[in-house]
């Protein structure tokens, strides 16, 4: 089990290995994930309600509340580990060459570059 402590607007994309569920306590809480065929599932949770997302995909809890929400996590194992997106993919060392990323997102050279700015060398989220 895991306290989440969410301020409004804030909470990065993240995959941790096994199953979370949600519960949202205090306040509102968007939560969402992509499934394997590529579709986006997602509710905003209030006091009381629960969401499971499926192991190991991207997701993500939003608070969309103006104050602090809680929501509490359950996982099945005590070291479920977590995967953040952003500094995964731009925060890497060595570095994913720029040339992957361009491809990838399909932008130029000057994205890839200021992304990899505010994410490399740096664990805050």
């Amino acid at each position: 089990m895991n306290r989440v402590d969410l301020v409004p607007r804030h909470q990065p994309l993240h995959s941790p290995p096994p199953p979370p569920s949600s519960v949202s306590h205090p306040g509102e809480v968007l939560v969402g994930f992509v499934s394997t065929a590529n579709a986006f599932y997602s509710k905003t949770l209030k006091a009381g309600e629960n969401f499971v997302i499926p192991r190991g995909l991207v997701h993500f809890q939003y608070n969309v509340g103006t104050g602090n929400a809680v929501v509490i996590t359950a996982f099945n194992s005590q070291l479920p580990g977590v995967v953040l997106a952003p500094f995964t993919l731009f925060g890497s060392t060595p570095a994913i060459p720029n040339d992957v990323l361009t491809k990838t997102f399909q932008v130029d050279q000057n994205v890839i570059n200021l992304l990899k700015s505010k994410f490399s060398g740096s664990s805050n989220y």
